[in-house]
């Protein structure tokens, strides 16, 4: 994985959880839960960027 893309998923993955805690705080469940599929793509992008690497 290349650091430009590293870099990019980093801070999708931080803004995203900001915005859960936020959701959070404001009772807004549903809306918080929005970031698993974020994270699951984020392990999927991972994990391909680690094969290309070997």
């Amino acid at each position: 994985m290349s650091r430009t893309v590293a870099m990019l998923l980093l801070g999708l993955l931080i803004l995203g959880l900001l915005f859960s805690m936020f959701a959070l705080f404001q009772g807004r469940f549903v809306e918080a839960l929005l970031i698993y599929p974020l994270l699951i793509f984020a392990y999927v992008v991972s994990r391909l960027g680690r094969k290309e690497a070997e």
